[in-house]
Parts: structure tokens; C-alpha cells; sequence
């Protein structure tokens, strides 16, 4: 019988002393992974998050992406949240929630949207399902273009929002 991760790391959580590291692991490695990562996904560098952060923070951003750091503060997880426009989820959870999100790593987990990213990607995909429910009820070829003209316009919309300017 092979033992899944899931399964291995559920037996270690046996140990204390274990489950100890995996609080300390899952904080300060995945926290450091996910500034990179947002950094990386909003084509963002050290000096301009710092910039959004309100300062000349880019030595603390390096800091603060090393895995052995370890010394965030509520306060500085709200400001990245903010500049990373991302919501901000602390809380004490079961070790079977912690194993999940240890094991279920994806990039939007590690890295996630940004709001204006999220209400695209949700507003294309509402977009497609009205759009998919009129061509199955109709057939027409011109309605797939309707739609294609409709998800440009909505993310024009979008861009220009989130840049400032006018749609």
C-alpha cells in the first residue's frame, strides 16, 4: 500500500514537536513564497511594491521574501495585503485544514488574483455562461462575436479603471 503526502504528514502530526515545525514552516516559508509570488504575478519589483508600501522598503521586502525571516507582524501582512489588493486570511484552523493547503498547492493559492484580476476572470467566465446559454439556445454565429465584442469591451473597461482613464 503506498502512503500518500497527505497520509505521511498526517501520521507525523503524531509528534509535538513536529507539529510545532509545520505551524513555523507553513507561516514563514509560505509567507516569503507568497510575497514572491504576488510580486512576481503584478510584475512588481522590490523597489516599486515599496513604493506602494509608502517608502523606500525595498531592503525589508528582500527580508521579508527570505524563509528564514520569520517576524511578520499583523500590521505588515494587512499593508502587503492592501498594495497587493488581495484579501487577508489569519485564523486558527484543524492540522487536517493546514495538511490540505500544505498539500494543495497551486500558483493562485501560493500567488492569488488581485481583486481587479478575480472580478475579470469571474466577469468573462459570467460573460461566457450568458453567452454559451444564448448560442445553444440559437445557434448563431454571430452571437460567439457579440460575445468576444462584449468580453474586449468589459476588459477595456477594466483596464481603464484600474489605470485611471477613462473607458
Amino acid at each position: 500500500m503506498s502512503t500518500t503526502k497527505r497520509d505521511q504528514l498526517w501520521e507525523s502530526l503524531g509528534d509535538p514537536e513536529f507539529r510545532k515545525q509545520l505551524i513555523n514552516d507553513h507561516i514563514d516559508v509560505g509567507i516569503a513564497f507568497q510575497i514572491k509570488g504576488l510580486r512576481d504575478r503584478q510584475n512588481l519589483t522590490q523597489k516599486k511594491l515599496g513604493e506602494l508600501l509608502g517608502g523606500n522598503k525595498q531592503p525589508q521586502i528582500s527580508a521579508w521574501e527570505n524563509p528564514n525571516y520569520g517576524k511578520y507582524t499583523l500590521e505588515t501582512l494587512k499593508d502587503l495585503a492592501k498594495a497587493f489588493d488581495v484579501g487577508l486570511l489569519v485564523r486558527f484552523v484543524p492540522f487536517s485544514k493546514l495538511i490540505d493547503w500544505t498539500v494543495d498547492v497551486t500558483s493562485d493559492v501560493i500567488a492569488p488574483p488581485s481583486f481587479r484580476q478575480e472580478q475579470v476572470q469571474l466577469t468573462t467566465k459570467m460573460v461566457l455562461s450568458m453567452s454559451s446559454e444564448k448560442c445553444s439556445a440559437s445557434a448563431d454565429a454571430n452571437n460567439l462575436n457579440d460575445v468576444a465584442a462584449t468580453i474586449d469591451d468589459i476588459n477595456a473597461h477594466l483596464h481603464a479603471s484600474n489605470s485611471g482613464m477613462p473607458a
